[in-house]
C-alpha cells in the first residue's frame, strides 16, 4: 500500500484494486464542485469516477485511493498516472494553499516513485501533467483543468523542489532541489546553518567531497547534494533514495548522532490512549497525532515502521506491531511486548531519537 503522510485518508468506493501499473507522474484536475461533494460522488457507484487525491481551496489534502490501486480520473491515463482533483470550477486558478498541496503530492511522488520534478505536456512524458493533455484517449476533457491552472504547473514544480521547467529535468542542473526537516533542522537545497557545515565536513572526512570547489559552508548548495548522493550510494541506496537529500537513517550514520533543536516532549498518556483507541477505529484515525508522529518517526528510523505509515499520526495496528518489535528488541516479551508503550521503553526510544517523555 502507498498512502501519503500528511494527507487525510478518506477511502472511497470507486477504484480498481491493485490496478496501478506504473507511476509516470501526477495529473492535475479541477472538480467543478466542492471537496465534500466530489468525495460523495466518488462513493456513488453510478459515477464511475474517482481520484487518488483531492485539495480544498483552504489547503485541505485528502487521499481517496491508495496509489497501489487505480483511480478512475483520466480514462486511458489511469493505469500510469496518479490524479489530484482540486476544489473549484472551470476558469479558476488554484489558491496559494492548493498550489502547496499539489506540490506536496508531487514531491511525495518524486520520493516514492521517482517521478521527475518537471512539467509534462503529453501522456508519453513524465512529471506533472494535466487532464486535457491526454486528448480523446483521456476522455476528451479539453477544458480540464483550464488555462489558468495549466499556467500554474511550473509554480507547483518549483514549490516541489524543481525548476519549473518543461520535461527535461527536475532542476536546471538535474540535481534535487528541495528541503527536509530532521530534528527541527533544515537540510537540502537552500538550507542554512551550522548543521549544514557539519554535514559538509563529515562528508569530506569520509571521502565524499569531490564536488566542492569551495567550502563546505553553512548554506546547502548543489555540491552538498551531489556529495551526499555519493555517500547515500555508498550505503547501498539507489534511485530516489539516493537523490542527495538526507534521511534520518543516513544522517545518523554520517554524524554518529541525530542533531536537533530542543527535542519534542511526548506525553506518555497521550501515546497510550492512541495505541488503545486508534487500532479499533476507522483507518487513519488520529487520537493524539502530534505525539504519535514523533514516535512513528523514531520507529521508522529504527527500521521497524515503513515510510507509508511513519508520519500519519495514527497509532494503528501497524504502529502497534512496530512498537511491539521495539519492546522485544529491548528484551521484553509476552504481555510486556504488546505494542502499548510503557515509560521505560518509550524513554529509551526517545533517548535514541531526540525526544523526552512526560509521564
Amino acid at each position: 500500500m502507498a498512502r501519503m503522510p500528511g494527507a487525510t485518508w478518506r477511502p472511497v468506493k470507486n477504484y480498481t484494486n491493485g490496478g496501478q501499473q506504473s507511476v509516470r507522474g501526477v495529473v492535475i484536475h479541477i472538480m467543478d464542485g466542492t471537496l465534500a461533494g466530489t468525495e460523495s460522488w466518488f462513493n456513488n457507484s453510478d459515477a464511475q469516477a474517482s481520484s487518488h487525491f483531492g485539495t480544498g481551496k483552504g489547503g485541505e489534502l485528502r487521499q481517496w485511493v491508495d496509489t497501489s490501486d487505480r483511480a478512475w480520473a483520466q480514462a486511458a491515463g489511469n493505469r500510469d498516472w496518479l490524479s489530484v482533483e482540486n476544489e473549484g470550477k472551470g476558469g479558476d486558478a488554484l489558491t496559494d494553499a492548493q498550489l502547496d498541496r499539489c506540490a506536496d503530492v508531487l514531491r511525495w511522488a518524486h520520493k516514492t516513485y521517482g517521478v521527475p520534478l518537471q512539467v509534462a505536456s503529453s501522456p508519453s512524458g513524465k512529471g506533472l501533467g494535466y487532464h486535457a493533455m491526454g486528448g480523446a484517449a483521456w476522455g476528451g476533457h479539453t477544458s480540464c483543468p483550464g488555462s489558468r491552472i495549466v499556467a500554474q504547473l511550473g509554480e507547483i514544480v518549483k514549490r516541489a523542489g524543481g525548476s519549473g521547467s518543461s520535461a527535461g529535468g527536475g532542476s536546471s542542473s538535474g540535481v534535487a532541489r528541495y528541503e527536509v526537516t530532521i530534528g527541527g533542522l533544515a537540510y537540502g537545497y537552500g538550507a542554512h546553518g551550522d548543521q549544514v557545515t557539519r554535514v559538509g565536513k563529515a562528508l569530506v572526512a569520509k571521502g565524499f567531497g569531490k564536488h566542492y570547489s569551495v567550502g563546505p559552508g553553512p548554506t546547502w548548495t548543489d555540491a552538498d547534494t551531489e556529495n551526499y548522493a555519493d555517500y547515500q550510494r555508498s550505503l547501498g541506496y539507489h534511485g530516489a533514495d539516493a537523490d542527495g537529500i538526507p534521511g534520518e537513517t543516513s544522517l545518523r550514520k554520517l554524524l554518529g548522532t541525530l542533531p536537533g533543536k530542543t527535542g519534542h516532549v511526548v506525553d506518555l498518556s497521550n501515546v497510550i490512549a492512541a495505541a488503545r483507541k486508534d487500532p479499533g477505529a476507522a483507518q487513519g484515525h488520529q487520537t493524539h497525532a502530534a505525539d504519535v508522529r514523533v514516535v512513528e518517526a523514531a520507529l521508522k528510523a529504527e527500521g521497524l515502521l515503513s515510510a507509508t505509515y511513519a508520519s500519519d499520526g495514527s497509532f494503528g495496528t501497524t504502529t502497534v506491531t512496530a512498537y511491539a518489535a521495539w519492546q522485544r528488541h529491548l528484551g521484553y516479551h509476552g504481555a510486556d511486548a504488546d505494542g502499548i508503550p510503557g515509560k521505560a521503553s518509550l524513554a529509551k526510544l526517545g533517548k535514541a531519537h531526540g525526544f523526552t517523555v512526560k509521564a
